[in-house]
């Protein structure tokens, strides 16, 4: 019995994954000590360094709820060349709980993949979301096979997403950190910092709906009519469910200075906003005289989701290694064999000669 209970605190000690306490992270920089917020999780990363400014719970599972989205559309911008490429919607992807948000879509309908990507990013359509799962990835387990994959490779190793819209699911997490990670990757493209800014998009008329549909931004920090709008926001992706309470991904900018800013696990739904509003305040009212260096890659962190990752990115086979055999035994040539026949000889001949003397 004392065996195997010392068999399975081992298993413990050496298979639990590391989390916010094992990463190599020295907080610098700067100390937020008279600003208020209530997220559960708080970070601030430098866009141009990776570098953490601020954290607090930075590195703790948190559900993501519809932030998860970023991924979404990150995808959808690495994967499809033509963002006016059409598309159907399935009645899979349009089959939702009914808690869930949606835009409406009907199976048969057709959009294109720039209008996905406007109506995930602001009125987080969970309809359209599964629907550019199935248009990029096949189906929509493929495309979250897809996402943890690419999680992995942004060094975002504390996130595994279940779905891509950010619904309830078993085994589905992030961090501020890592979520933060894929917000900075995904800010490189110039359509997706233009998506996440718009306060307004409209979507034409469909095969099924005969009026234009208008689409506001969830964000409202980026719509100047809100008394939240603030203009060092660029934009950002909000998200809500029960178990995540409400998050939001900022990305903010003010006189030459990039930052991504994540808040996570907050109530009411105004807090997200006054949060991101007091971490900007402080961030650009006081910044660090010197950035800390950005986070080191702990290559001993071993996803949860391993295969997925060498699916996407297979390991070169181990070089083959040579065989070894016995030398073959060498074999005289013919001049060499001839040579040694006439030497038997001449030694024969002289024997022969040297008894006929003792003879005689």
């Amino acid at each position: 019995m004392k065996k195997l209970l010392c068999i399975l605190l081992m298993s413990i000690i050496f298979f639990t994954p590391a989390f916010a306490e094992d990463f190599p992270y020295e907080k610098t920089g700067i100390h937020i000590s008279d600003v208020q917020y209530n997220a559960g999780s708080v970070l601030v990363l430098c866009v141009e360094t990776g570098a953490v400014l601020y954290e607090t719970d930075g590195f703790s599972r948190r559900y993501p709820a519809s932030i998860t989205k970023i991924m979404t559309a990150l995808l959808t911008i690495e994967h499809v060349d033509d963002l006016n490429r059409r598309f159907i919607l399935s009645e899979n992807a349009v089959t939702l709980p009914h808690y869930a948000g949606r835009l409406g879509m009907l199976e048969g309908e057709s959009m294109t993949a720039l209008e996905a990507l406007y109506a995930i990013m602001l009125p987080s359509a969970n309809d359209v979301a599964r629907a550019l799962a199935e248009f990029i990835g096949g189906d929509i387990s493929r495309f979250v096979d897809m996402m943890n994959a690419r999680a992995v490779a942004l060094g975002a190793y504390h996130t595994r997403f279940v779905n891509p819209c950010g619904l309830p699911g078993d085994g589905q997490f992030t961090t501020a950190y890592d979520i933060a990670l894929i917000m900075r990757e995904a800010i490189k493209h110039p359509i997706f910092v233009d998506i996440i800014s718009t306060p307004y998009f409209t979507l034409p008329p469909t095969e099924y709906h005969e009026d234009p549909r208008l689409m506001r931004n969830s964000n409202v920090m980026v719509r100047p009519t809100r008394d939240e709008f603030n203009p060092r926001i660029i934009g950002g992706k909000t998200g809500f469910t029960n178990a995540a309470q409400h998050t939001l991904v900022s990305y903010a900018s003010y006189e030459g200075q990039d930052v991504i800013i994540s808040v996570l696990f907050t109530a009411p739904r105004g807090a997200i906003f006054s949060d991101t509003a007091a971490l900007v305040e402080y961030i650009f009212r006081n910044p660090p005289e010197e950035e800390a260096p950005p986070p080191i890659e702990e290559p001993e962190i071993i996803p949860v989701f391993a295969p997925t990752f060498h699916e996407y990115f297979p390991q070169p086979p181990p070089p083959p290694q040579p065989e070894t055999t016995p030398a073959p035994a060498e074999i005289p040539t013919t001049e060499a064999a001839a040579t040694a026949a006439l030497s038997l000889l001449i030694a024969g001949a002289a024997l022969l000669v040297i008894k006929k003397i003792k003879i005689n």
